[in-house]
């Protein structure tokens, strides 16, 4: 069992007044006599799978994570405490509807239920610490919850974005977008309003601003361990004149970077006021992205949206020290500032004093005002009141898809494609969140620190003008991340490319009689739409290679599926010719090297990460001509030549001379890394194993790698689902660990392998299947 359970499958006495049984998978179904004693239980049930990720997420938000683990973490307290989001999630607390601060309150006093009786029992994490977790306060649940999101906006692409202008100038800016209005849309529209680069001016706004970025590089590279990659997920809907049953279906997957624990946590909450079972936050109550009530089900995946705008600001050293009651470092137009200084308790190393200020754009975040430049930010989950908390519990209480539409309406971060169905047939899509349109020339890059890039007097999108589609003809509907429309609010420049999108709806275009195991097979597909537009110019230029290998590498692609299968040598093969296009692309840009990796800004993986997507659009485009080097055919019979003839020999060298043994999952292994573990070395031991998977980056099944990590795994599915409406009993989940954090405790790893073999677990729902399923049952 879990941390804190009766592992003898015992009753306990209990104060809430709530029964708790745990399936064969440790995952907690809740019965509670009222919706508070529900939430109190599943604050309960969160700290007893999940204290220490929940003790994790919330020093992190508070800027306290340096307490723990010492330097390693005081930049990235610095930059939350610069940003002020503890001070944020308060007044963001405040501000909640009273049902929902109630929520959050019986939600902390479970989990302080929890820290009270087992002060003596605490997970293996916290002898690492050098104190026990304090009580849970309820807006904590908020803070933990716009941590989980801020890293997933555009804040990390527009610095990459000015590092590459000010290393490359603006042509290399623009190519690393491409021809995003290419893509299909997900939504059919009049191509009427074109929200592309193509109505965005060149962004050179900020040729000179090199030292703001340099100045920022060490801060931006500390937060590489706080960052969520963006960019991949999938979410499908189909209707029941397409399925066995004649009821809807809706499946899908969140990708994120995949760390241990998991990201996200399964449980059951049933009391009179609603019956509810999906996947949230340890921290924060409800099922804020993926779950089912008695009759409707919910999934989402990432809008993309440009949530963020980063301000280069310039200041000038004022008179006096630096406090609350003095101007200190004024900006260059002379505005004054009003500074104050926050401490950092840094284990064993003593306190740290962070400077800590506001312009009238946004709180300064990175670099430093005394070296005359830093950057400012502004951000949708703090530009205004955050009220998604409000949208829990309606949504538990929607009984069909337009109110549960109706039900997100106060939904403001992050910005995502909803999508629902209901069990009288209808499926639906919806865009939620807060969507602020600004300047076009804001889309690019840093802009400078002036009032004519300020977010005053802007107000959010009505709710009624984000994008929607109700019972499409098509029975069918698909997001991944893809742009999203042709007309309509502009959302982004940043969108995924179509890979995924295009993929699903070949699957459910023909597909009738639609079962759960048909969901399945979609999750588990390998097919890479991007292939064969790789594998073609491949073939075309890839005409003078010397290796003695690298023809019969060149004869394996011609026969290969495209299918990046687990075991294929060929799909190793043409990942690593990829790899080393995308690195021959990038350097000729200039767009990679110290200055974008390891030394400084952008962390080395993550921009890695974006650089190859960017160079992955431009062979899709085959616009190589815009790439300095790589602009004739001779040149692109030399590099990709070349490219044949280095991949022969690299994986001649690590797996020998038989290239049918060079399978795809030798390369590719999924690594999970316990933040604790990663921090110190005493902690190493709770780091899970390591596994060859299928799938890459361009998959369905997602395997997200960059080129500086080579083809390890770093992004991928954090969970899996399939909900049926004709039968929630015969629905099914899964994430690739357990719903347990606690390593060793049993229900760490249990549900890894199923994961691996793309499997559900079974997801009860219904009374009869929950007692069917139980293992242990205790009150608490």
């Amino acid at each position: 069992m879990t941390q804190g359970s009766d592992s003898d499958g015992g009753v306990s006495a209990g104060v809430l007044g709530v029964t708790v049984r745990r399936d064969r998978w440790g995952i907690a179904h809740v019965e509670a006599p009222t919706a508070d004693a529900a939430f109190a239980a599943q604050g309960w049930v969160a700290a007893d799978d999940r204290i220490w990720q929940m003790e994790w997420d919330r020093r992190r938000a508070m800027g306290r994570w340096s307490e723990v683990v010492g330097m390693a973490a005081a930049r990235e307290d610095a930059f939350f405490r610069r940003l002020g989001l503890a001070a944020i999630a308060q007044a963001d607390y405040a501000a909640l509807e009273s049902p929902t601060r109630a929520m959050c309150e019986a939600y902390a006093r479970g989990v302080n239920r929890w820290l009270a009786d087992y002060a003596d029992a605490l997970p293996p994490e916290f002898e690492h610490h050098p104190s026990p977790p304090e009580p849970w306060e309820p807006w904590h649940c908020v803070a933990v919850y716009k941590l989980r999101h801020i890293f997933m906006g555009t804040l990390t692409r527009k610095l990459w974005r000015g590092r590459i202008m000010a290393q490359a100038g603006p042509d290399a800016v623009m190519a690393t977008v491409g021809d995003v209005e290419a893509d299909a849309a997900m939504l059919p529209g009049d191509g009427q309003h074109r929200h592309g680069p193509g109505d965005a001016p060149r962004p050179d706004l900020l040729a000179d601003a090199a030292s703001a970025l340099d100045a920022s590089a060490a801060d931006m590279a500390a937060l590489a361990a706080a960052m969520d990659a963006d960019g991949a997920s999938n979410s499908w809907a189909i209707s029941g004149e397409r399925t066995a049953s004649g009821k809807p279906l809706l499946a899908g997957d969140p990708h994120r970077g995949i760390e241990f624990p998991n990201v996200y946590h399964q449980c059951h909450l049933r009391c009179d006021e609603f019956d509810a079972i999906g996947m949230g936050f340890p921290g924060v109550p409800g099922f804020p992205h993926f779950g089912h009530n008695a009759e409707v089900a919910w999934g989402i995946t990432h809008g993309m949206c440009d949530d963020t705008d980063v301000f280069v600001e310039r200041f000038e050293f004022g008179p006096g020290e630096v406090d609350e009651d003095a101007a200190g470092h004024r900006l260059t137009d002379g505005t004054p500032v009003r500074w104050r200084y926050e401490t950092l308790e840094i284990r064993g190393e003593g306190t740290v004093e962070v400077l800590c200020g506001s312009t009238p754009r946004g709180p300064v975040v990175l670099g430093d005002p005394a070296d005359g430049v830093a950057l400012s930010l502004q951000w949708t989950g703090m530009f205004g009141p955050d009220t998604t908390l409000d949208a829990i519990w309606p949504m538990f209480a929607a009984p069909s898809t337009s109110e549960l539409i109706e039900a997100v309406r106060p939904w403001v971060l992050p910005v995502n494609n909803l999508l629902a169905a209901d069990r009288s047939g209808a499926i639906a899509f919806k865009i939620r969140g807060r969507v602020i349109e600004r300047s076009s020339a804001s889309r690019w890059t840093p802009v400078p620190g002036t009032d004519e890039f300020a977010w005053d007097g802007l107000a959010p999108v009505p709710f009624e003008d984000l994008p929607q589609w109700i019972d499409p003809e098509r029975g069918f509907l698909v997001t991944a991340n893809n742009r999203t429309a042709d007309g309509g609010p502009y959302i982004s420049l940043d969108f995924a490319g179509p890979s995924r999108h295009d993929r699903i709806c070949e699957l459910l275009a023909p597909m009738t009689g639609a079962t759960v195991a048909d969901m399945s097979a979609i999750h588990a597909d390998v097919t890479s739409l991007v292939a064969p537009t790789v594998l073609g110019l491949i073939t075309e230029y890839a005409v003078e290679c010397g290796h003695e290998l690298s023809h019969t590498l060149l004869d394996m692609l011609v026969d290969w599926d495209q299918r990046m299968t687990a075991d294929s040598a060929s799909a190793t093969i043409y990942a690593v010719i990829k790899r080393r296009l995308i690195e021959a692309i990038t350097e000729r840009l200039g767009i990679a090297g110290a200055e974008l990796g390891a030394g400084g800004w952008p962390p080395a993986a993550e921009a890695s990460r974006m650089a190859a997507g960017a160079a992955t659009r431009m062979l899709c485009e085959r616009n190589l001509d815009v790439v300095p080097g790589l602009d004739n055919p001779i040149s692109l019979r030399m590099a990709f030549s070349a490219c044949v003839d280095e991949t022969a020999a690299e994986l001649e060298q690590r797996f020998g001379d038989d290239p049918q043994s060079w399978t795809w999952e030798r390369v590719h292994r999924m690594a999970s890394p316990h933040p604790l573990a990663s921090a110190l070395a005493a902690a190493r031991d709770l780091h899970p194993p390591i596994d060859g998977c299928a799938g890459d980056g361009d998959t369905v099944r997602q395997g997200g790698t960059a080129p500086e990590t080579g083809e390890r795994a770093i992004h991928g599915s954090v969970a899996r689902y399939a909900f049926d409406l004709d039968d929630w009993d015969n629905s099914g989940w899964v994430v690739p660990h357990g719903v347990s954090g606690v390593r060793g405790s049993g229900h760490d790893l249990d549900q890894r392998q199923a994961w691996l073999d793309c499997e559900l677990v079974p997801m009860s729902y219904s009374p009869a299947a929950v007692a069917s399923a139980t293992v242990h049952e205790h009150r608490i």
